[in-house]
């Protein structure tokens, strides 16, 4: 007969939290069954689906939205304990599957994500705790070979310009020019079959798409960095470090671990997170070392940046995040992932609002990474909108910014046309109207990126139609709502 467990055992089991069970349990129980989408090879995405069956009956299961042509892991979901009904339901109102065996539909998912890290591209973040629902990726699993790519390319289709534009300098970079091939859906799409013959079509066709055109040769990374802190000096308990280093905080700061960090004296906190963020810059800002997280993601530098947004101040800590902004892609992408919106602009905006001097002088130094300089744009922009006093100002600011372009854009190494072309969505967003005339100058340079909002024409239109307008609540300011976003962002 089984030992009964004590009142404490019980109550740790009642407590994990689903993603704490992914972590620790998942894998413990039997494989289910498994599905894929009938239709994966025919339109290159498709669903993977896995079960796994819990003693007394019930089933969990994640779902993986699989890009077999380029992406890999788009997006994923986990649900816990369903009846058997409730999963029948599920399946029955989703995509049309067919069964099959678990090593195919690993294989599947694992595959893509290999394929897509060719291209530099990881998989989405919600994978971090879905991963779990699967066996680990070793040789004990056998190895089913598939085709991923289109006619050997990666393949990617783009829901818009701005997606395009996110993915097409990784391809670049990590494919080289010529080895990827690319394709953009347009309004008439959305329900679109995408069979061989419509795909080759729009391969034919896809020059004429301006987002594939460049008009100038991207900046080249040329930073170089500060000796770092070698060994952390804190003022804080130690709790503060050692949960900021869980991985079980990884993706977001719990509400209640914010509250007790934020009743700490704010001067004490201040300091130890620019230490740490300085740290850890400094551990990881040449290459992500093998050991550096053996347990796992950690968030430290995500988790950090946000709190600085609440009591950090607009000089040592403004300079903090500035200095993350100097670091490579691959730095970035490791600690940040897609989330670098949610994660810098607010903090942006709460530490720069009042040194717009310098975010000014971080937006004209040389050898930096486009898309680290491009969220300075929205945070200066976000004043106009809630702050609508201060629109003049930040006007002042766009136009110094746009007239360093007009100047510089020939150049590359401070700003380039993809830089150019990203500014114009924040402009959208204060309806700059007043910039037009420099706007007209920046684009007869021949350097703008067309792909992102079009034409000088197409810009001074959209600058005059209300539907642009900016939302003032666009970008979270409170803390705690901040981490909230930030579950639902890796948990959607």
């Amino acid at each position: 007969m089984p030992k009964k467990k004590n009142k404490k055992q019980q109550k740790g089991q009642q407590f994990l939290t689903p993603e704490q069970f992914m972590k620790q349990r998942a894998r413990s129980l039997e494989i289910g069954a498994c599905y894929i989408s009938e239709d994966m090879k025919d339109y290159g995405e498709g669903y993977v689906i896995v079960t796994r069956r819990h003693t007394g009956g019930r089933i969990s299961m994640a779902m993986y939205l699989v890009d077999i042509y380029c992406l890999g892991v788009k997006d994923s979901f986990f649900r816990l304990r369903l009846e058997e009904d409730e999963l029948k339901e599920m399946l029955d109102h989703g995509p049309i599957i067919r069964e099959c065996s678990y090593d195919e539909a690993h294989n599947w998912v694992y595959g893509a994500i290999a394929w897509a890290e060719e291209a530099g591209i990881a998989p989405d973040k919600s994978f971090a705790i879905t991963k779990y629902m699967l066996e680990e990726d070793t040789d004990d699993v056998p190895l089913i070979e598939h085709e991923f790519g289109y006619n050997g390319k990666h393949f990617l289709v783009a829901n818009n310009n701005l997606e395009a534009s996110r993915y097409l300098p990784l391809m670049k970079k990590n494919l080289g020019e010529g080895n990827y091939t690319f394709t953009i859906k347009t309004d008439d799409d959305e329900d679109l079959d995408w069979d061989p013959d419509i795909i080759q079509e729009r391969l034919e066709h896809v020059s004429e798409n301006p987002i594939f055109k460049r008009y100038g040769p991207s900046t080249e990374y040329t930073y170089h960095h500060p000796e770092y802190p070698k060994t952390l000096q804190l003022d804080g308990p130690e709790w503060l470090y050692s949960k900021l280093l869980s991985t079980d905080n990884a993706l977001y700061l719990p509400e209640e671990l914010t509250k007790r960090i934020l009743e700490l004296p704010h001067d004490i906190v201040r300091h130890d997170l620019e230490q740490i963020v300085l740290y850890h810059i400094g551990l990881t800002c040449d290459k992500i070392p093998d050991d550096y997280a053996p347990d796992g993601y950690t968030g430290i530098l995500s988790n950090c940046t946000i709190l600085l947004g609440e009591v950090g101040n607009e000089e040592s800590s403004l300079n903090v995040v500035l200095e993350l902004l100097r670091q490579s892609f691959d730095f970035m992408d490791y600690h940040f992932g897609d989330a670098g919106n949610e994660i810098f602009v607010p903090t942006l905006y709460l530490l720069g609002q009042n040194r717009l001097d310098v975010l000014m002088n971080f937006v004209k130094e040389e050898g930096l990474e486009t898309f680290c300089k491009c969220y300075v744009f929205p945070a200066v922009a976000h004043i106009a909108l809630v702050q609508p006093e201060r629109r003049n100002e930040v006007i002042g600011w766009f136009r110094e910014v746009i007239r360093f372009a007009t100047k510089m854009l020939p150049k590359t190494q401070w700003i380039d046309c993809d830089l150019a072309g990203l500014m114009l969505h924040d402009l959208l967003d204060i309806q700059a109207r007043e910039l037009l005339p420099e706007l007209r100058e920046m684009f007869a340079t021949g350097l703008v990126d067309l792909g992102s909002c079009g034409d000088f024409a197409d810009v001074a239109r959209m600058i005059a139609n209300p539907r642009y307008i900016g939302n003032p609540s666009a970008y979270e300011t409170d803390t705690y709502k901040r981490f909230a976003n930030m579950k639902k962002h890796w948990e959607k």
